[in-house]
Parts: structure tokens; sequence; C-alpha cells
């Protein structure tokens, strides 16, 4: 089962703060569409999906606060973050930041769920902390309602951030996954199939992180013309292996290796070994908030060629570089993420890739929403491209990578709500 973890300002014991009864007799939504004048009102921002942004069970089991629309008539703003744990599961950081007469009073809460953890688990444990935050916030706005806390086990508490000298663990902290799955369709005029396989392991200490990747895909597509019959077979897979290393708050170094192969960049078989080196400007326990990283990397690669390329190569051996800048923030104004990669193979500089992306999501008023997302790469490292001239039907299918210097996206979308600035009722049915 989940566990719980405070971190920042100490919850002080008169968080005896709110009612959460499990069962049928617990609470559930407002009976009617009255918001409760007095109550805490919140508004409440998640990440990503999953265990830590069910609003429906939150809104259902917390019906003692206001849950606002907009954070601007907000006491509190509820963030939640999460990361991947070295054990499959997510570590859940809820940062409650003081607002209007609440200014200032700032706190975080963690819940830590397992790999093993169904759903309703970590649902449970995340509606448990988030109750007993906003408890204290509850009393520190002046409500005067009696609370009590139930189903707060103290063993739900046990600090699970262990090391490999304070357990016995037979799996030595590895983690390990497999998956297999396959695709069969057609219709009159077209056949498919399709097989895809996949593995990882992984280990996660304090001080090192080990990973194993590996997938692979084969597909075949049998499409009937009016005078002819296309076959388009296609196999790609790739493994890689990569270990990391903590130096200290801000620093770390790693290497990797990576093997793989696909048909549409020409590549009979890739074989890639390299070293890193990474720096966080803030430390990396603040990453699901906010992250700045600088990290190079130096390797070699080996390729060898389905076809002969247009350098006249069936097979090469070439040492690249790799400096990569990215910048992520989520605050109360919005999100926004930001990288820049550069790239080249050392045996001849002319052959680089510059890439930048990003996206902005920005609240410009109240109810209005900016997002902004789109990437640019310029392109001078197409090795593979083979000699011969590629088919009109090798272009149709997309089977083969088309030389390019240069590909960019861009997108825009704006989001307005407006209404009724209250969300307590919750329907539950269908």
């Amino acid at each position: 089962m989940a566990h719980v973890r405070h971190a920042g300002i100490r919850l002080f014991s008169l968080v005896a703060a709110v009612m959460l009864l499990e069962g049928p007799a617990g609470l559930g939504a407002q009976e009617d569409t009255e918001e409760s004048t007095g109550a805490l009102r919140v508004y409440f921002e998640c990440a990503r999906g999953g265990a830590g942004c069910d609003q429906r069970e939150f809104r259902t089991q917390i019906d003692w606060v206001n849950w606002m629309r907009d954070r601007r008539d907000a006491q509190v703003h509820v963030i939640v973050t999460s990361q991947e744990t070295g054990s499959g599961g997510r570590l859940y950081t809820l940062d409650f930041l003081g607002l209007a007469d609440l200014e200032g009073m700032d706190d975080q809460l963690e819940v830590i769920s397992l790999g093993t953890d169904v759903r309703d688990e970590a649902v449970r444990a995340m509606t448990r902390v988030l109750a007993v935050g906003l408890g204290r916030y509850s009393v520190l706005a002046g409500v005067g309602a009696p609370f009590d806390v139930v189903g707060s086990d103290r063993s739900d508490r046990t600090d699970r951030l262990v090391t490999s000298d304070q357990v016995d663990d037979p799996w030595d902290f590895w983690v390990f996954e497999v998956d297999v799955s396959g695709d069969l369709s057609g219709e009159t005029s077209r056949d498919n199939r399709s097989i895809r396989g996949g593995f990882e392991a992984s280990r996660t200490t304090t001080t090192w992180k080990y990973s194993l990747d590996a997938s692979g895909n084969w597909r075949r597509s049998e499409i009937q013309l009016s005078d002819t019959t296309i076959i388009d077979t296609r196999r790609d897979w790739d493994a890689e292996i990569d270990v990391a290393y903590s130096l200290a708050d801000h620093w770390s170094v790693g290497g990797a290796a990576e093997v793989s192969a696909a048909t549409r960049t020409n590549q009979d078989l890739s074989v890639l070994v390299g070293s890193a080196l990474e720096f966080s400007v803030w430390p990396y326990e603040e990453a699901p908030r906010r992250s700045l990283r600088v990290r190079y990397e130096i390797g070699v690669q080996h390729f060898q060629y389905e076809e002969e390329t247009i350098f006249g190569f069936m097979e090469e051996t070439r040492p690249l570089e790799r400096l990569e800048v990215s910048i992520n923030q989520r605050q109360p104004w919005g999100s926004a993420s930001a990288n820049a990669r550069a790239s080249h193979y050392l045996h001849d500089t002319s052959k680089y890739r510059v890439s930048t992306g990003g996206f902005l999501s920005f609240r410009v008023v109240r109810g209005l929403s900016l997002r902004v997302d789109g990437g640019v790469s310029w392109i001078r490292d197409q090795l593979f491209l083979p000699r011969e001239d590629i088919s009109d039907e090798d272009i149709l299918l997309q089977r083969r990578r088309l030389a390019s210097s240069f590909d960019w996206g861009v997108g825009v979308g704006f989001s307005f709500q407006f209404g009724s600035i209250f969300n307590n009722v919750v329907n539950n049915r269908f």
C-alpha cells in the first residue's frame, strides 16, 4: 500500500482535520449545487494522469472544501507532480501554495506507491494525504467545523526509501517487465500482420541507476492494387543499457550502449557506445517542479547498412559527440519546457544536427489559457541514405527515410472556460 512522507512545514497536531470515512457510510458529493460559502477555496492542478489526478474521487470524498475553477478565486493552490521510483511505482509530490489571506503559507507532502499497488490503493492514499493537507489550511482559514481523520494507520507512514544495507531484498532492487503482443487485420484489398515485444530491467538506489530496455517490431502488409500487389515487410528492434552514478547534488556521470536495426533508415545493424556527464543547476530533488540541465555525451557508433550509402559505404565506424540543454518549469502560472540539442560526427564536423523545441502552457486571463508547442531541426548527418534512387513505392509507404536538410512543426491552441466558479458537485452515474 502507498505510504506518506512529509516535507517542508510540519503538519501540526490540529490536523485532526478531515472527515474521510471509507465505505458506503463515508462522505460523498454534496447533494445540491449551492456552494459552501464558509469552506476553504481550493484550486487543484495535476501534471499528468493516474492516481494523483483522480479529481472525481477527491471531490467526492473531500466535499467540505470549495473546489474552484480559477486560481484567482482560491485560497490554496495544490500542484501534484510525480516521477517513477526504482520499484516501478511512483513518487507523488503535493505542493500546497497559500493564496489570498493564506499567502506565504506553503507546504509539501509526498506519497509513494509501489509498482505492485493497485490503482485503488494509490487513489485512497492520495485522497487521505490531500485531505490532511487541506485540513491544515481549513484550520488556518478559520473554518470552525469539527474535524476527524479516519484511516490514517501509522503503518502507512513507514518510510520506504530504503537502501540495500537496510533490507534483505532477494531481488537486490531489480525490477523486470516483459511484454509481447500481436495484431492481425485485413479487408478485401489489404492484409496486415505485426508482432511486438519488449523487455525492461532496472535497478535504482540513491547512488546508482541501471536500466536495460529492449524492444522489437516486425510488420508485414499486403496491399492489392488494380494491377499489382505490394508487399511491405519491415523489422525494427533496439536494445539499450544505461548506467548513471550520482556524483553530488548537481552532478551525474554515466555510460550507455545501444544496439539497433531499422529498415526505414537503411541500417542492418547500429552499435553505439558512449559516456555522459550531466550538470543540474537546481538539485535533482526539485526536478518534478523545475529543472535546468546540461548534458554532454561522447561516443563511437558503428553502422552496417542494408544497401550501399551515397558515400559508398556498406559499413563504417564514426566517433561523435552531443550536447543538450533542457529546462522544465511547472509553476502556478502554468508550465513550460524547452530544449536544445546539437550533435556531430568527429571525423567530419559538417555532418551535424541541431534541434530545438518545447512548449508553453500559460494562463492569460481568468479562464483563458494559451498553449504553444513546436520544434525545428537542421539536419546534415544522414549517413544512412542509400546510393540507389528510392522508388515511388517506398516513398508512398514511407519505407525509407528521404534526404532532408530540415524538419519542423508548430502548434497553437486556446481554451476558454466560463460559468460558475464553483465545482463541488460530483455525479458518478455512467
